[in-house]
């Protein structure tokens, strides 16, 4: 039997001072970026609007720069997951359209294992240790920072 890939979009929003947007996640305990489900029938550029503002509050209307994907072996029990699988996730380069919190709190809506639970956001510096992130996490966020240090 073969497991179908369960595609993912990451946003990857950062402010005008090149800081990442990261969050707590109450339940695993680990610092993340913005992530979810691709839809049936979604695009990944239209999910990671979508699950930005889902977990964020931020509704992002700007260009969307594509970072490439990631593949991940997901293990069952980690981030909700029932069994394991492998997942894609679609990251995309996004750049904060106007100033933002330095630190904000957000009850996240859209997704039943997700809904009510209240993330809180803060800014990673580019030059940040990557302690606390699980690796998918960290291997994004070094796309993120070569992508930066190009432009």
């Amino acid at each position: 039997m073969t497991t179908r890939i369960v595609h993912k979009a990451c946003a990857c929003l950062v402010d005008g001072r090149g800081r990442l947007l990261v969050f707590h996640h109450p339940d695993d305990g680990n610092i993340q970026l913005p992530k979810g489900t691709v839809e049936p029938g979604e695009a990944p550029e239209d999910a990671v609007r979508r699950e930005l503002l889902e977990e964020s509050g931020i509704r992002h209307t700007g260009p969307l720069q594509s970072l490439g994907t990631l593949d991940r072996d997901c293990e069952a029990g980690v981030e909700g997951s029932k069994r394991r699988h492998p997942q894609l996730w679609h990251l995309y380069l996004m750049r904060a359209e106007g100033p933002l919190p330095e630190r904000f709190d957000h009850i996240a809506t859209g997704s039943p294992d997700e809904e009510g639970l209240v993330f809180s956001f803060s800014w990673l510096a580019p030059d940040a240790p990557l302690d606390g992130f699980a690796t998918p996490y960290a291997n994004a966020i070094a796309k993120v920072r070569a992508a930066l240090s190009a432009t």
